[in-house]
C-alpha cells in the first residue's frame, strides 16, 4: 500500500483519474499542472499534468512553476480524502491551502471536488 502523496501513490491516483469519466468530461477544456504536498513534512511534493481533462504526467514534482498548488496537514488531507469534509469547506476553513487562479478553481469546482473525493479510492498508508 503506497504512502499518501508518495510517487507510487500519485501514479495510482493518475490512473484512477483517467478511469473517471465524470472527471475527464468535466475537465475536457482544462489544462494545468497541479502540485500536492503535505504541510510541515519533508516528504517531496508530487504533481499531475492535466491536458484536456486527462493526466498525461505524474510523479515527483520537478522544481518549476505550477498552475495550482494544494497542501494540508496529514490529518486534514485524510479528512478531505475520506470525504469527511468537502473542498469548499476545507478551503474556507483554511484546512486545505491553495495557490492558483481561484476563478478557474470555481469554474471547475464540481470536477475539483470529484478529484479530491477520488483520493479515497487509492489504497493508502496514512
Amino acid at each position: 500500500m503506497p504512502k499518501f502523496l508518495s510517487e507510487e501513490w500519485i501514479k495510482a491516483y493518475a490512473e484512477e483519474w483517467n478511469k473517471n469519466k465524470k472527471l475527464k468530461d468535466g475537465l475536457k477544456k482544462f489544462n494545468a499542472t497541479i502540485k500536492y504536498y503535505i504541510e510541515g513534512s519533508d516528504q517531496p511534493p508530487v504533481y499531475v499534468k492535466v491536458e484536456k481533462g486527462e493526466v498525461i504526467e505524474s510523479g515527483l514534482a520537478p522544481d518549476m512553476k505550477y498552475d495550482f498548488e494544494m497542501w494540508a496537514t496529514p490529518e486534514d488531507w485524510k479528512i478531505l480524502a475520506t470525504g469527511e469534509m468537502g473542498p469548499k469547506a476545507a478551503m474556507l476553513t483554511k484546512k486545505l491551502k491553495f495557490k492558483g487562479s481561484m476563478i478557474t478553481a470555481m469554474k471547475y469546482m464540481g470536477p475539483f471536488e470529484e478529484s479530491l473525493r477520488m483520493m479515497s479510492k487509492i489504497p493508502t498508508e496514512w
